[in-house]
């Protein structure tokens, strides 16, 4: 893991400035700016995981005011993904993750998580075909705003029925029980329901 544990602008822009900018009131915004982040001004390259970790409670607190800090953070996670969407970077990644299906999205879990940060790292074990858990070494005060990211983001990939639980969560490290229905789409195996496949279309992810 990094000596440094940094969010990269990007994942800023996503949930602050995509998924979340028309929604944030005075108050929020003048929270998160005490707080470093003032989503009026240019987003830095990188803010400190602990400054991510108070800009999510500021957000929960103020968008879900009523709501459960596990599940107001997990809205924060489909939020983030929402916004990510809207990105070049996540245009291209999100229509990969639709050719690639559920079992594919789930194997490029680090890939994925570090395109946003610098310490993610994570542990597969597939456990049946449409089962896996996935630990991640590192995931703050929040376990559930990146359960949340996962299930936005396998579920974008073709599963149905998903369910993601967090378990054996220590304080940083948690893990992630996976489990889908396979699609009758043909999704799964990265094929194209409306058209047949053609040699070469595809290339497998290494």
């Amino acid at each position: 893991m990094a000596d440094e544990l940094l969010v990269f602008e990007q994942t800023i822009e996503a949930l602050f400035v995509r998924a979340l900018g028309g929604r944030l009131t005075p108050e929020c915004r003048a929270r998160l700016r005490d707080a470093g982040l003032d989503v009026d001004q240019k987003i830095k390259p990188a803010y400190s995981f602990q400054s991510w970790m108070t800009f999510l409670r500021i957000a929960a607190e103020e968008l879900y005011p009523k709501t459960p800090l596990p599940e107001a953070t997990f809205k924060l996670g489909e939020a983030y993904v929402e916004g990510f969407r809207q990105t070049m970077l996540g245009r291209a990644v999100m229509s990969l993750l639709r050719v690639l299906g559920p079992r594919r999205t789930i194997a490029r879990a680090t890939q994925n998580f570090r395109a946003g940060n610098n310490y993610t790292e994570t542990r597969i074990t597939e456990l049946g075909p449409s089962q896996f858990d996935v630990w991640m070494n590192e995931v703050g005060d929040f376990p559930e705003f990146t359960a949340g990211i996962i299930h936005a983001g396998v579920r974008m990939s073709g599963a149905r029925e998903l369910r993601v639980e967090p378990h054996g969560y220590d304080g940083h490290a948690c893990t992630y029980r996976i489990t889908w229905k396979e699609a009758a789409t043909g999704v799964e195996a990265g094929t194209d329901t409306k058209a047949p496949r053609r040699s070469g279309t595809h290339r497998a992810v290494k």
